[in-house]
């Protein structure tokens, strides 16, 4: 595969912590894929639309192929609207809801769970500053 033809990325954006929680390893890959992909970005770079299965646009089926062909679109669709990750609009279209996903912040460390801020303050986490008196 040629440097052309491989996917571009961006890391603009990355999924909330509730949405990591509740979705499903293929759920988390599918959402992690259509905010940084470039490929699912509008042109300024939010997740677009993604439309079930229409000819000649870009499908929710799409997605779900780019991120692992073995992945049943079907299915990842069904557990991203029961979680309310995605809103299925009259017009056939698939929404990613904006709750799902925040703007990637700097001087602050990542870890599959859990965003950390890089600088520590002098107080121990989950201390309120009376219990320090």
């Amino acid at each position: 595969m040629n440097s052309s033809s491989q996917p571009r990325f961006i890391s603009r954006w990355e999924p909330t912590e509730l949405a990591s929680t509740i979705l499903s390893a293929s759920g988390r890959d599918v959402v992690s894929y259509w905010i940084s992909a470039l490929a699912f970005l509008d042109e300024n770079q939010h997740p677009v639309m993604l439309t079930v299965n229409r000819q000649g646009e870009l499908t929710f089926g799409d997605l779900v192929h780019a991120v692992n062909p073995d992945f049943a679109s079907s299915v990842v669709l069904n557990e991203l609207l029961r979680k309310g990750v995605v809103e299925q609009l009259e017009s056939g279209q698939v929404l990613l809801r904006r709750s799902t996903y925040v703007q990637d912040v700097p001087g602050f460390e990542k870890t599959p769970d859990v965003r950390r801020q890089n600088e520590r303050s002098e107080r121990s986490a989950g201390r309120r500053h009376n219990d320090d008196v």
